[in-house]
């Protein structure tokens, strides 16, 4: 059976999840082994031969009804995953936690993010990714996911390289 991972977005602060009790929900679903990464909606998954779309509403859907929360949910496959790790032009950056993957719920509508003009990052948008690398750190950036998701027009939910290469490894 292949595996997928879904990315809940905004797990934390007041919509925080027991992950032991997210992995219950969903294997209770049908999503079979369920393996979650962290205390950030990052979850590995049977796909039990269900598209991304459809894999998608389920875990909303269990999200939802088991706790209450409303939260997006943007789901690759393993190989999709590898895919955008592989085309992230700033993977090799030193500091893995600075570069991002903004995993979007669609192709964006623009394909052109314009930064700030005083702002140290660069950002690709390509396809369904936007790949942004932050030399300074990501905390203090203006440069965040929702920043990008309005200039987009697009939902999307962001994991550092690192984060995204342990779910590749455990997606395989």
């Amino acid at each position: 059976m292949s595996r997928s991972v879904a990315l809940i977005r905004g797990v934390g602060g007041p919509t925080a999840l027991k992950m032991a009790a997210l992995r219950a929900v969903l294997a209770s679903a049908g999503l079979g082994e369920v393996e979650t990464l962290q205390v950030a909606g990052n979850v590995v998954l049977d796909d039990g031969g269900r598209s991304p779309g459809q894999i998608a509403g389920l875990v909303r859907d269990a999200v939802r009804g088991a706790f209450g929360f409303d939260l997006p949910v943007i789901v690759r496959t393993h190989a999709e995953l590898a895919a955008a790790h592989t085309r992230n032009p700033f993977a090799d950056a030193a500091e893995g936690r600075w570069v991002q993957t903004v995993f979007l719920a669609e192709p964006a509508r623009n394909t052109v993010l314009e930064l700030p003009a005083d702002a140290p990052e660069e950002a690709v948008v390509d396809g369904r990714e936007v790949f942004v690398r932050y030399p300074e750190g990501i905390g203090g950036s203006r440069v965040q996911a929702g920043y990008i998701e309005k200039r987009l027009g697009v939902v999307g939910t962001a994991r550092n390289a690192n984060t995204v290469a342990k779910l590749i490894a455990m997606s395989a």
